[in-house]
Formats: C-alpha cells, sequence, structure tokens
C-alpha cells in the first residue's frame, strides 16, 4: 500500500502499514517536513497538510489510504526555513590539537546546530542549521519520552543520528574535507542525549527522574550509529531534566569569567537555570512547555517568514516587525511575549491576565480588541493574526512556572539581585527574546535589566570546546560535580512561588 506526496516540486510514492496515519506514514519514510507540536494527538493543529478530496486535514489523525494523493502546504516547508541561532558570543578552549577534523553538534529538541572544525586550530569550517527531524513527535521532552515508550525509540535514535550525518556530509561536502571525523562532540538535553545513544529516556519520564546515563564520555561513532565519526562525546547531564545542554552554556559563559557572579538563563520548552561562579552552582529545571517557541498557541509558528516577531508601542498604535518583510502569517515566540508586554503597556489586561471589555479601556486601544472564534482576542493584524485569551492564559502559565523556579533558584543559593554580577540568556529563544519586554511581564525581574545580555547558541560554543580541547571535556566533568540540583516538582514550596507569579 502507498500514498502519494507532492514537498514541492518533488513527488514521492509512501508505502505505509495498515491503521497508520498519514504522519505515521511520513515519519516512518524518513519525510520530516510536517510539524507536530503536541506529538500526533490532534490538539494543536498544526500539521495540516491537503488530501486530494477531502481538503485540509490534519496528518496526525487522518488515516493513509491507498493512493492517497497528499501535498505538504507551503506553511509547513516554510517552517524548516525558521530561524535559528547557530553562533554564540563566548571564548572557546585552546585547541590542544590532537586531532586534526572536529565536529561538534547542539542537538536541541526544536533545533539542531552542526560545526565542522580544525582541530588544529580550533576555526570552525562550516555551520550548518536545521529544524529537529523529530519534530513530528512533539514540541517538548515529555512528547518525545512518551514517543520512545510507545515503540519508537530505534526510530527516534535513527532520526536524530541521521540528521547529524547528513548536515556532516553536507559540510564535509561544502569544505572539501572527506577524511573521516576523529571527534564528534554533542550536546543536548537529558532526554535528546539518550535519543542520541540510543538509549531509552523512558526512566525521566517518571518519579524520581533518574536518567539512565548521564554521559560525559566517548562512544564508538560506529556503535552509536554515526560511522563517520572515530569517537562521540556527549556532555554530562546533571539530572533527568538539566542536560549537557546547561553544562556546555556553563563552560562556555564562564570561560575566563569564573569570578563573576552569573545568572544562565535558557528559556526554552524546558526552562532551566543556574546561579554561581567559580566552583560552586545551584540549578533547576522547570516544565514551562512550548507556549513560549509558539507551539500550542492559536496563530502561533516558528521563527520562520511571514511570522511576527516583535511588537511595539508607537504613539498609541501598534507595530509589528514581521519575518523577511512579507505579509503576516502567524506569531512567533519572541513576538508572543512583546505582545503581552504591549497589551500590559495598553493597559487592556488585568492584574490577573484577563482581557478587558472595550468599554474599559481607552478609546484609542478598543479597535484591537475583538473576538476569534468565540473567545475575547487582541487584533495584531485587523481580521488576521490575533492572540486570543486561551493564547493568554497559555503564556501566563509559562511565564509563572518560570518566574517560580527562578524565585526559588535565587532563595535557596541565597543569592540576592545585588550580588549578581551578569544575567545570561542563552539559547535560541533567548537569542531573540526582548529583555524589556520580558521583565514588563514578569519572566525576569526588572532590577536586573541593567546586567542582563544575550550570547545566542552558548551550548554549541560549549560544544566546539568540547571537540577540540582535552581541558575542556575535563572542566565539563568539574562543572557537572560542582552543580547542586534543586528538584523543584518536589519542592515543598513551589506550587506557592507558582501562583504567586501568576499574576501581572
Amino acid at each position: 500500500m502507498q500514498i502519494n506526496i507532492t514537498i514541492g516540486t518533488t513527488k514521492h510514492t509512501v508505502p505505509f502499514e495498515k491503521n497508520q496515519t498519514i504522519l505515521e506514514a511520513l515519519q516512518a519514510n524518513g519525510i520530516h517536513v510536517v510539524n507536530a507540536p503536541c506529538g500526533g494527538r490532534g490538539r494543536c493543529g498544526k500539521c495540516t497538510v491537503t488530501v486530494e478530496g477531502l481538503g485540509d486535514v490534519l496528518a496526525c489523525t487522518t488515516k493513509a489510504k491507498e493512493d492517497m494523493y497528499v501535498t505538504i502546504p507551503r506553511e509547513q516547508l516554510d517552517a524548516g526555513k525558521a530561524r535559528i541561532a547557530e553562533e554564540g558570543i563566548c571564548r572557546h578552549y585552546k585547541p590542544d590539537g590532537e586531532v586534526s577534523l572536529a565536529a561538534a553538534c547542539d542537538i536541541g529538541t526544536t533545533t539542531v546546530v552542526c560545526h565542522l572544525l580544525d582541530g588544529k586550530t580550533g576555526q570552525k569550517l562550516a555551520t550548518v542549521s536545521e529544524p529537529s527531524a523529530q519534530r513530528g513527535f512533539g514540541a517538548d521532552v515529555l512528547s518525545r519520552i512518551q514517543a520512545a515508550d510507545a515503540g519508537n525509540l530505534e526510530l527516534l535514535h535513527e532520526q536524530i543520528t541521521g540528521q547529524i550525518r547528513h548536515m556532516l556530509a553536507q559540510m564535509q561536502e561544502k569544505t572539501k574535507r572527506k577524511e573521516n571525523i576523529e571527534r564528534l562532540a554533542i550536546v543536548g538535553n537529558t532526554v535528546m542525549s539518550h535519543l542520541a545513544a540510543g538509549i531509552s529516556p523512558s526512566l525521566i519520564g517518571v518519579t524520581p527522574f533518574m536518567p539512565k546515563e548521564f554521559f560525559g564520555r566517548e562512544f564508538s561513532g560506529k556503535g552509536i550509529g554515526i560511522p563517520e565519526c572515530d569517537k562521540v562525546y556527549i556532555a554530562p547531564a546533571v539530572a533527568g531534566f538539566l542536560g549537557g545542554d546547561i553544562t556546555a552554556d556553563l563552560i562556555a559563559v564562564m570561560h575566563g569569567n569564573e569570578k563573576k557572579k552569573t545568572l544562565l538563563l535558557d528559556v526554552g520548552t524546558n526552562g532551566e537555570m543556574a546561579v554561581g561562579s567559580g566552583n560552586h552552582y545551584m540549578c533547576c529545571a522547570t516544565a514551562v512547555g512550548s507556549a513560549f517557541e509558539g507551539a500550542q498557541m492559536t496563530m502561533g509558528m516558528p521563527a520562520a517568514p511571514g511570522a511576527v516577531s516583535h511588537v511595539w508601542l508607537d504613539k498609541r498604535r501598534l507595530r509589528l516587525e514581521v519575518i523577511e518583510d512579507i505579509e503576516a502569517r502567524g506569531i512567533c515566540g519572541s513576538g508572543l511575549i512583546d505582545a503581552l508586554a504591549v497589551m500590559l503597556e495598553m493597559g487592556i489586561l488585568d492584574d490577573t491576565g484577563l482581557l478587558k471589555k472595550p468599554g474599559e479601556v481607552s478609546v484609542a486601544f478598543r479597535r484591537y480588541l475583538g473576538e476569534y472564534r468565540g473567545q475575547p482576542c487582541m487584533w495584531l493584524v485587523p481580521g488576521k493574526i490575533c492572540m486570543t485569551q486561551e493564547d493568554i492564559r497559555g503564556l501566563q502559565l509559562a511565564k509563572a512556572a518560570f518566574a517560580a523556579g527562578l524565585h526559588i533558584l535565587l532563595r535557596e543559593s541565597k543569592t540576592e539581585y545585588k550580588e549578581i554580577d551578569r544575567v545570561i540568556l542563552a539559547g535560541g529563544f533567548g537569542s531573540y527574546l526582548n529583555k524589556e519586554s520580558a521583565a514588563k511581564i514578569g519572566l525576569i525581574p526588572k532590577e536586573l535589566l541593567p546586567v542582563t545580555e544575550s550570547v545566542g547558541n552558548a551550548a554549541g560554543e560549549g560544544a566546539v570546546s568540547a571537540a577540540i580541547s582535552c581541558e575542556a571535556r575535563e572542566k565539563l566533568g568539574i562543572m557537572k560535580e560542582s552543580m547542586q540540583y534543586i528538584e523543584l516538582s518536589s519542592h515543598p514550596d513551589f506550587s506557592e512561588a507558582y501562583m504567586q507569579q501568576m499574576g501581572f
């Protein structure tokens, strides 16, 4: 049995098994262009495809049928062009010259960034980035755990290792460096590191959230499924929800700044944070969910062409920045945070996050209020792009979870605002986040704005150091041992802190 798939100008014939959905058939055949932030549960409505004779349908709920003709719409393909933070503003460790050709990969839940490196000089020879091949299995790590538990562990492993192999081949072709890569360094959250190694992440999904493997060691490239690399080093994790991406972040941003009290914030689907200096850090992770990345928002989308990426108020008029300056098709994470901040500035949200009625707000702003599918909303593009009350609640819940985690981290570490020398916003989302907007909605304390900076993909830069320097790999192990983890899910004060952070 087979279905016919059209992707752009390319046509594919794809076999499928009985009772498979279109999404499952695509995944099984290595086609990763369809987004499914909810993990294929039919909730987010983001996996729309066009089927001849049926029109637009959800790929995750529509059964594949013999000789079905499916077209992947432009919106799905454009999501693959999303802006990805490839570089970070960090110092690298000095290469030890042990290898001639090396590579570094940051395998995030939503994006993957790879660098090809001259092992002798540390120079980046090439860089490529792509949305994760696993994005059809959901937008967060819990979705990946559930997918692995449902019998897809081997497929998930093959997807991420296959994607890495493809990206490495691209860079080697571009640079004409066809020899084996002597060392590949991989950094990622604990779940993604398990999937890359072909190890089940199941234990991370249940209390006490203890991973099977903490990594911080080398694997055989052939044994891990990346035979083009002699050795594959995976950065050490601290806990089930605090992985090698954070230890890599820290060695990157602390190199040369060891004495500065630093607060590291990675605002993503799993809000990770650490505070400290020298040889002692406290850290935690909080389940933020995918709201900040646009997933499961009514008109949310990746930071791709047509996404509203920034929103501001200019003389009582709403102004928008749209990626590639084309007609707006949706709103990405940075735009969502800005829009929420602007709503507070306009006075159209009350302290509980409830949209006010038109008669309760300034006449100048009433035109932005309306309804969408029976829900109160604020229009960013009249009649086309809006944020609903439900969207606002989703962002509010995510903000409260992150801010509550930060509150407990600073309290447990006995750290006052005045003691913090630097606040580092790291990760892909942190690269584009407007820090003033983040402070307005209560995501980060406004008192810390003067010392807050975005550094881009620090984890990727930590991976670069790990690929070329034995000292950096040793430092990652030391960093892991120096980190004291706070488990927020069992913390007696988290629920109270969460409720306190709900308001604006």
